[in-house]
């Protein structure tokens, strides 16, 4: 009934939720579990580690645009709505993504805004021309190319899509690649 399922999960996360967790796993699948279950419980409990067996380097949480994680917040992540949001990311669907040592950061950065163009609408330009843009920018700092400057470019244009866009493709698409750029500055040659 209502009452045994608000008593499980946590905080204001209340009851359960189907967590998908893929990528780099031994065990990928749906895994049901209350709200507030650890990230590591889920990494290594259920998914029995990386299936390569090297360490885990990310984890992306939320979706393709969810915020990515280094492996050092693995233990320390509660998933709730309001741990991730206290965190810069999103619970989204559930979605949990597993990434090892060998996985390159700025290619997923630019695959996250690959996809963002591609499922665009187009209805909106915040949307449409943002992810074209911000690609661009991007590729402009991975190539060294006045990294700072072309950076304050790329902020400015997240900002507008975030806050004009008309759906929440064009308002998170600057998840995925600030978590990666604030997580692993070095993949994106920033200090």
């Amino acid at each position: 009934g209502s009452k045994g399922y608000k008593s499980l999960g946590a905080g204001m996360s209340a009851g359960t939720l189907p967590f998908q967790l893929s990528g780099n796993v031994k065990r990928p699948g749906l895994v049901e579990a209350p709200f507030g279950i650890g990230l590591e419980e889920l990494i290594y409990g259920f998914g029995g580690g990386t299936a390569s067996g090297r360490p885990v380097k990310a984890v992306q949480i939320g979706g393709p645009l969810g915020a990515y994680f280094p492996s050092s917040a693995v233990k320390e992540i509660r998933l709730t709505y309001e741990d991730l949001a206290s965190r810069g990311g999103m619970l989204g669907h559930g979605g949990i993504v597993v990434f090892d040592d060998r996985a390159d950061m700025a290619d997923l950065a630019r695959r996250s805004l690959e996809f963002a163009g591609i499922e665009s609408c187009g209805k909106c330009t915040p949307c449409r021309l943002g992810s074209m843009r911000s690609h661009e920018f991007l590729e402009r700092i991975m190539e060294g190319d006045n990294a700072p400057a072309n950076r304050a470019v790329l902020k400015e244009i997240f900002a507008a899509s975030a806050n004009l866009s008309l759906c929440g493709l064009g308002g998170m698409m600057h998840l995925p690649v600030e978590s990666l750029m604030r997580h692993f500055p070095g993949e994106f040659g920033l200090k």
